[in-house]
């Protein structure tokens, strides 16, 4: 199929197809006329780009991934072994998103204190 297909197809723009190319995670024939040719299996590895990278994987680790599979070497111990790596580091994110969570809610309840006893100075201020 050809790159206009495969944007329909995939909902991807050309200049992403293109970049996916250029880095080694799409693979391409080029016609005598030099169109792209990509294979039915542009469009099943376009959509595991797309998933991966919605799991906060990224595009190295995705050109990683496809690149085993397409030559057969990824096995279920590797396959765990970046699944519990993805893990820890998401795992991470969410203590480091907790704690800030945290900051903010206090930081949030303090300045509402502050503002609500700013303007109960002010209307003490105005009734004095």
């Amino acid at each position: 199929m050809r790159i206009g297909e495969l944007e329909q197809k995939s909902g991807a723009s050309r200049h992403t197809l293109r970049y996916y190319e250029s880095i080694g995670l799409l693979s391409v024939q080029r016609q005598g006329n030099n169109y792209r040719e990509y294979s039915p299996r542009s469009l099943s590895d376009l959509t595991f780009i797309q998933q991966a990278q919605g799991m906060g994987f990224a595009l190295s680790e995705i050109r990683e991934i496809l690149h085993a599979q397409r030559e057969q070497q990824l096995d279920c111990a590797q396959g765990a072994l970046l699944v519990g790596k993805k893990l820890a580091q998401i795992e991470a994110k969410i203590t480091n998103l907790q704690a800030m969570r945290k900051f903010l809610r206090s930081e949030k309840a303090r300045l509402e204190a502050s503002a609500a006893a700013l303007l109960a100075q002010t209307l003490q201020a105005r009734a004095d």
